[in-house]
């Protein structure tokens, strides 16, 4: 009897890891497939909060790890306080796995960061979402992360099982991006963090790594992991630091890193970025500069359909400008654009294509290829024609970049009342208030007053476009301004509507102080040399002519307060989305206050949403 149970045994252990090794191939034609639940995804009363869940932590499976919660653009964890396999059972299955095996209490996986979002939860395991489990009520704990809870759920997914996101504020929140590179696929690596962009420290930063960030971005494999801030320095938080990626995460944020000290002993001078493997796509056939002395610049040519052949022509030089030009070096490889020209006397060009074959063209500056941007089509206008008016670029493999320090405006804001017989610089470079003339001599105009502390975290030196021969000597400031419109500052109420506006019409370009180790090389004084150096800043204080907003005519209230930096794209930088800066603002009539001040792009969509206004400066000044 023992021997035959004993054969039973062997029997279907084999039949068991025979079914399980073909098990995937499913089953023979002409044998039905066994019934399996349709999924539809859950409905929830509208009473309940809507969440988002995650697995995360160190070293683990997919489907394990630290549960996270995502609830009111901030990611959290749940106390292991009561927490029992019925609410494993519901987390399981909100993520599409068909049930849980366990739970680990006492941060298993990690310390996990942020809010801790539900506290003593107690569910029957039939609940479509841990947000309807009995708990404390969503954000009230006494749980220190020590606490945090984990699950392991089954390999098996729920048939059909499709993630569907309850939360409409959070369709668009990539959780990575780059900044600061100039090709298709490179750049600083940045991530968001409870609802706030910040950098990655490069300490043990590698290929691994940089290979999850351009996979989860949609590209191949890296070709390089940059450290020390090769593409730039970034602004605010270092989120991340000795990051050690497996390769296998699906983002960079759920790799292992350093908890106990984010950014502790780097700066942003510790950037990591990445360069991307990019698909060959054959954009750079479609153009060539042409006639220059190198090839970094020349005539721009461009190879278009006319009347059923391929023909390289020109690009028609009106209205041709920095964005377009950054396209142009993008698309050929060669980097950032340095200058634009609109007209091409110097460069000659192919005799062959002096033709006009491309004209009206208007480029947001992120095109891959300049058939993206917006143009004529095949009805040109061009009333100069080709040839010597033709559009040019040169580029470089550096560029600079302007951040305006945001903290400094929040914490210098006042309010003057200054005489008129006081403001007869600023009457001539036009930075008053629009009843400023009906204004009797004897009575005073109310400015709103800050400080401008301009970095430039770039590549190479920020400089004016404008040659030396040029700049214009102001005798009220007793310097020569060398950019005509440098800054533009806007009082907005809270539906976008401008109530106040303030700029400063010219502008001379110094530096004012620098990091440790580098040396000043601008200064306005004595017909010097003007622009900001890569690692200084040039701070216009409070004190300075024009350096405010004239709210004479402005009623107390909420507002917002915008500030944007070269608004014309005077000079080409390497990213143009952090040089506007926002804040709130209240002003009861008498006094001012100045809150939450940040640069454009440094928080989360759902954030900058609530500022209505410019996205940035492209929007407006164009």
């Amino acid at each position: 009897m023992l021997a035959l149970w004993s054969v039973s045994f062997v029997l279907l252990c084999v039949w068991r890891f025979s079914y399980a090794q073909y098990e995937h191939m499913g089953y023979l034609l002409g044998y039905p497939e066994p019934v399996q639940d349709l999924y539809t995804a859950p409905e929830l009363p509208k009473d309940i909060p809507r969440i988002q869940l995650r697995l995360a932590g160190e070293k683990r499976k997919h489907n394990e790890g630290r549960v996270e919660v995502f609830y009111e653009e901030e990611w959290g964890t749940v106390c292991d306080d009561d927490f029992t396999i019925h609410a494993a059972q519901v987390v399981c299955r909100e993520l599409g796995y068909s049930e849980a095996v366990s739970w680990s209490p006492s941060s298993k996986y990690g310390k996990g960061e942020g809010r801790i979002w539900f506290d003593n939860v107690h569910c029957t395991g039939n609940e479509k979402s841990l947000a309807q489990c009995e708990s404390n009520g969503i954000g009230v704990s006494d749980c220190k992360h020590t606490e945090d809870v984990g699950v392991v759920c089954s390999d098996k997914r729920i048939p059909g099982f499709k993630f569907v996101n309850t939360l409409t504020n959070n369709i668009n929140q990539p959780l990575v991006r780059l900044r600061g590179g100039a090709l298709v696929g490179e750049g600083r690596v940045e991530v968001l963090k409870n609802g706030e962009w910040g950098t990655i420290c490069d300490d043990n930063w590698n290929l691994v790594a940089a290979t999850v960030v351009c996979r989860e971005l949609g590209f191949g494999s890296a070709k390089e992991a940059l450290s020390g801030g090769q593409l730039g320095q970034g602004m605010g938080p270092v989120h991340m630091n000795e990051v050690k990626c497996s390769g296998f995460e699906k983002s960079v944020t759920e790799c292992p890193f350093n908890m106990d000290k984010d950014s502790e002993g780097c700066s942003h001078e510790e950037d990591a970025g990445v360069r991307c493997n990019v698909p060959a796509m054959g954009f750079q056939r479609r153009l060539r500069l042409s006639g220059g002395r190198n090839s970094f610049e020349g005539r721009l040519e461009v190879l278009m359909e006319r009347n059923g052949s391929l023909v390289w022509g020109t690009v028609c030089g009106e209205g041709w400008g920095t964005m377009e030009a950054m396209v142009v070096c993008r698309q050929l490889g060669l980097g950032f654009a340095s200058h634009a020209f609109q007209e091409t006397w110097n460069w000659p060009g192919a005799v062959n294509a002096d033709s006009v074959v491309m004209s009206g063209v208007r480029c947001a500056g992120t095109e891959m290829s300049l058939s993206h941007c917006l143009h004529h089509g095949e009805y040109l206008s061009c009333p100069k024609g080709g040839g010597r008016f033709a559009a040019g670029v040169s580029c470089s493999e550096t560029a600079p970049d302007l951040v305006l320090n945001p903290q400094v405006v929040e914490q210098t804001t006042y309010l003057e009342d200054r005489p008129m017989f006081m403001l007869q610089c600023a009457y001539e470079e036009n930075c008053l208030g629009s009843t400023f003339s009906s204004t009797p001599a004897s009575s005073y105009r109310r400015l709103l007053r800050f400080s401008s502390q301009i970095h430039n975290n770039g590549q190479s030196d920020f400089r004016p476009k404008a040659s030396r021969e040029t700049w214009v000597w102001h005798d009220c400031h007793r310097h020569y301004h060398s950019m005509e419109v440098f800054t533009h500052y806007d009082l907005l109420s809270n539906n976008g509507t401008k109530v106040a506006e303030g700029h400063k019409a010219s502008f001379c370009l110094e530096d004012s102080e620098c990091d440790e180790g580098i040396e000043k090389r601008y200064e306005c004084a004595n017909f010097g040399e003007q622009g900001i150096t890569v690692g200084c800043w040039d701070t216009y204080r409070h004190d300075i002519d024009c350096q405010w907003v004239d709210i004479t005519d402005v009623k107390p209230g909420d507002y917002i307060f915008q500030i944007v930096i070269n608004p014309n794209y005077e000079v080409a930088e390497s990213d143009y989305t952090n040089n506007i800066v926002k804040c709130r603002c209240r002003y009861d009539g008498h006094r001012i206050w100045m809150y939450n001040c940040h640069i454009g792009g440094s928080f989360s969509a759902e954030t900058e949403d609530t500022f209505p206004g410019l996205i940035n400066n492209q929007v407006t000044h164009r």
